[in-house]
């Protein structure tokens, strides 16, 4: 008989585990939540989620705290999850600076560092002192369960190497699976920069619920998106589903590093947006910057203080935000777009004009019915993207990952 491979079932030991998985995930949302609570988010008895919930207590995972008003004045004990016990590691890699932190699995930073490097350093030096810096944190941070890994996309997820990171050609050959898999003791999670801001905001960025699909639009250094679509990253076969920066917006356009024409990356990067502004504001640059971040941050606020170049220039990149918008909006039908990473800063400078050209260019019944907003996550997305690569795969596998007494 031949097997139909696209088809999978489930067993009672991985439905079993998949609501341990839901009610830690309620849990990872809410300061504290009750059994009738649970029980009633996730459609199942309360004498189900309270065995379920005891298998978690037993395991250390979850506590109870407290006592919570209900209906009739009748008191709940409240449950928590042990968020302190359970400690992730995020690293974004990128163009010029690769940075680390340590989350708890309830998105608490606990530390984080930055480390820049020149385009022109070998890829083994770079990725050596990574790996020392992971290490030093593994020795001081005991309750470490996973380590989230944030890649520049495209990011060929099934084989372990970037399609192309503009202006780095030699990382291509690097193979972060096989650099990445016997290197700690702890398991690594690699996902693409734009999945991991996804993530971020899906489960740290305060967005409300219930909420069913998030478009995370980074533009930064790069420019990509990634979509949240019923609790799941949309991935596509290799992994680079919403790769929107390799966009065409101008057929005839500049060509770009991947091969195409007029990808939108190269109009909205920071790169493309402090080329036009050295050369239109050269007044802003004369004294040195710490970073591209901080570089775009002087013409938001020449803007802001009335410099008409400037103003120019920020129109002009959030007109191309918008085209993206657009473009996601067709393409994914999200609830909400989260525009993130360096050029987010721009904030409300941008946001009139990004809505304007969503609401020439989509329809009506569209358009309208999407939220479009500014991340407003105090930690950097995508560092936190990668904490959050790591959070995600935890939860969903809760007795397998998560500390336990």
């Amino acid at each position: 008989m031949k097997r139909i491979n696209e088809v999978a079932g489930n067993n009672t030991t991985d439905l079993t585990e998949m609501n341990r998985s839901a009610i830690v995930r309620i849990l990872q949302q809410k300061d504290m939540c009750t059994r009738a609570e649970i029980a009633k988010l996730m459609g199942l008895t309360q004498a189900s989620i309270t065995k379920l919930v005891a298998y978690l207590i037993d395991m250390g995972i979850v506590s109870e705290v407290g006592s919570v008003k209900g209906k009739g004045n009748r008191r709940s004990i409240g449950l928590r999850l042990n968020a302190e016990k359970n400690l992730v590691i995020g690293v974004k890699f990128s163009r010029h600076v690769y940075a680390i932190g340590v989350f708890d699995i309830s998105g608490k930073l606990y530390e984080q560092s930055e480390t820049e490097y020149s385009l022109e350093e070998k890829a083994g030096k770079v990725l050596s002192d990574m790996k020392a810096q992971i290490k030093a944190l593994l020795k001081k941070y005991e309750k470490v369960v996973a380590i989230g890994l944030a890649l520049p996309g495209p990011y060929l997820r099934k084989e372990g190497h970037i399609a192309m990171v503009t202006r780095m050609p030699s990382w291509h050959n690097v193979n972060f699976i096989e650099e990445f898999k016997e290197e700690f003791d702890k398991p690594v999670f690699i996902e693409q920069d734009a999945n991991a801001g996804a993530l971020a905001e899906w489960w740290f960025g305060n967005h409300g619920r219930p909420l069913t699909s998030l478009t995370y639009f980074l533009v930064g250094e790069g420019v990509g998106s990634g979509v949240v679509d019923h609790d799941s990253l949309l991935l596509g076969n290799q992994g680079i589903a919403s790769e929107v920066g390799h966009i065409s917006i101008d057929y005839n356009g500049p060509t770009c590093e991947c091969g195409n024409r007029g990808c939108l990356e190269l109009y909205c990067s920071t790169m493309a947006f402090l080329k036009e502004a050295e050369e239109k504001l050269p007044e802003l640059f004369k004294e040195s910057y710490k970073n591209r971040a901080q570089a775009c941050e002087r013409v938001f606020e020449a803007a802001r203080k009335g410099n008409e170049t400037a103003k120019t220039l920020v129109e002009k990149i959030a007109e191309y935000i918008g085209y993206g918008c657009v473009t996601l909006i067709n393409a994914y039908d999200p609830e909400i777009i989260v525009i993130g990473d360096s050029i987010s800063k721009g904030n409300e400078l941008l946001l009139p004009t990004i809505k304007r050209v969503v609401k020439e260019r989509t329809l009506p019944e569209i358009g309208e019915r999407v939220r479009i907003e500014i991340s407003n996550l105090s930690i950097d997305p995508t560092l936190y993207g990668a904490a959050a690569i790591a959070t995600d795969r935890v939860l969903r596998k809760p007795s397998e990952y998560l500390v336990t007494n």
